[in-house]
């Protein structure tokens, strides 16, 4: 079992993130879990014990996550993990979805999870101290699994690149996990009622029973706490989403080999490259 670690979890009254609070507790750690849900983050507070502490947060709040961050230090003294894994899923074609559930949904998953991220790495570098950050993507991350929730799958998409690039922005003591599972048995198709946006019934038993067949979350959870201990930058769950990955690559292979193969005149335009060279010429004559 991998050593004890306080964490920050949020979303973490429910499914997943309560699942991945329980293992930090169960491994001996403390944990803060934040949520917008008042009455199941007093239950998950029950559930955990004296380990875990609660913070009722909207993650889509740059507020609320500043405050939720001070309060995680000053709760914890010292946070080792975070886990951005607040989010929403609305299901609808792209044809028939609504701004207002783009914007929930980007504003949840994406700009949630990047300024969390950027709250905790800011305060552990000015604090001189490690940290990692897990963003909580999905299998929709790495290709195509299925249609009916396309805003979800671009968040999802959102995610590891904005995560692909802050590994490499971030100092050493940064480290970064991307959390990819398919589908796992959790309540999480409700997140209309939890956006206080209007159900649509016969959606939601349908969902409600799919969701039923999927990974335990508590194992599904279990991946994700090793895995960020273990330092993995992405985390896998479910062999299937393999198969999205796979296509979504092997189309990319094809356009590269049919218009742009190696040993064409690409590598003259290699933005990293450019900008060292660049920088190597100094400033401009005046």
């Amino acid at each position: 079992m991998a050593q004890s670690k306080n964490a920050v979890v949020t979303g973490g009254a429910s499914g997943m993130g309560l699942e991945m609070a329980r293992h930090i507790v169960e491994r001996g750690g403390k944990v803060l879990i934040a949520d917008m849900d008042r009455d199941a983050l007093a239950l998950a507070a029950s559930d955990l014990g004296d380990a875990a502490f609660t913070f009722e947060a909207d993650v889509s709040r740059e507020s609320n996550v500043e405050s939720m961050a001070d309060e995680a230090f000053e709760k914890l003294g010292k946070v080792d993990l975070v886990f951005a894994n607040a989010g929403l899923q609305f299901d609808a074609p792209l044809l028939e979805a609504t701004p207002q559930e783009f914007d929930f949904q980007y504003g949840a998953n994406v700009k949630g999870s990047w300024m969390t991220a950027k709250a905790f790495a800011n305060r552990w570098i000015k604090r001189g101290e490690q940290g990692r950050i897990c963003f909580t993507g999905s299998e929709h991350s790495l290709g195509f699994q299925h249609d009916g929730a396309g805003l979800y799958t671009g968040t999802k998409h959102a995610i590891l690149g904005l995560a692909d690039v802050m590994r490499r922005e971030m100092p050493e003591a940064v480290g970064i996990s991307v959390f990819c599972p398919g589908l796992v048995n959790t309540g999480f198709y409700a997140s209309r009622e939890k956006a206080g946006l209007e159900e649509d019934n016969e959606a939601l038993k349908t969902g409600e029973k799919l969701m039923s067949r999927g990974m335990p979350a508590h194992k599904a959870a279990g991946a994700a706490v090793e895995g960020a201990m273990m330092g993995e930058w992405l985390i896998m769950t479910h062999a299937v989403a393999r198969e999205g990955a796979k296509e979504r690559w092997d189309e990319i292979d094809d356009a590269f080999q049919r218009q742009a193969p190696p040993g064409s005149d690409d590598a003259n335009y290699k933005v990293t490259e450019l900008k060292e060279q660049i920088e190597s010429e100094g400033p401009p004559p005046r």
